[in-house]
């Protein structure tokens, strides 16, 4: 299967892959995690020049910063309509998870995924990092309290760290296992999301992950006083 995959949950990343021989066709990835609009674009049509057409569109769901995932979102379900070709979301985490799977650092207890979530917090999950499945999460808390919602959701036993998070407070989360591994990157999202086809698993619908309300509030509407 040729898969179209789109992630904006952390640094921006698209990616065209086929999923059967395992080879990345084509990919773009940003360093910077706030320019998505600017990024997108262009990428999508770096991407989309290659001869190879995508079957599907995988777009990751975050969770991540409220206008940053909905960009990739957004993009993914425009290619989607203008293709006539399914749209389909995973978690973004799923990527690293994957990512480790494939890397020479493969493990085989849990790994602990987490991804600035900006306010001083992270995004955190615990994947297996021999089978890339989730096991908890994703939850949003200030780092210091990473470990306590651990311990209610029975996660006491990490073997291996990955994310921006650990990059950001390594003085209270640790020292990433991988620091090479830091954002969810399009390609390793198609893999993950091949995997769980593979398994008989539904991707779910395209919908973000926000976990908590956007930074920016709607002004309340106030009742016209004019009679």
């Amino acid at each position: 299967m040729i898969i179209l995959s789109i992630d904006t949950s952390q640094a921006a990343s698209v990616a065209l892959v086929d999923t059967d021989s395992g080879t990345v066709l084509a990919a773009e990835q940003a360093d910077d995690q706030r320019r998505h609009v600017e990024f997108i674009g262009p990428a999508l049509a770096s991407v989309l020049a290659h001869p190879a057409q995508p079957e599907l569109v995988v777009t990751g769901i975050g969770p991540g910063p409220f206008t940053g995932l909905r960009v990739g979102i957004a993009a993914g379900i425009a290619v989607g309509q203008a293709r006539g070709i399914p749209v389909k979301g995973l978690l973004s985490q799923a990527a690293l998870a994957e990512e480790l799977r494939r890397s020479d650092a493969r493990g085989t207890g849990p790994v602990l995924i987490a991804a600035d979530a900006r306010r001083k917090e992270v995004y955190f999950s615990v994947y297996d990092s021999s089978e890339a499945s989730l096991q908890a999460g994703p939850f949003v808390a200030k780092p210091a309290e990473v470990d306590d919602v651990l311990s209610v959701a029975g996660q006491t036993t990490i073997s291996a760290r990955l994310g921006r998070g650990f990059l950001l407070y390594p003085e209270v989360l640790g020292q990433s296992s991988v620091p090479t591994i830091v954002d969810p990157r399009a390609e390793y999202l198609a893999f993950a999301a091949a995997r769980e086809i593979a398994a008989g698993r539904e991707l779910v619908e395209p919908v973000p992950e926000y976990l908590r309300e956007p930074d920016a509030k709607s002004t309340p509407v106030r009742e016209s006083t004019l009679k």
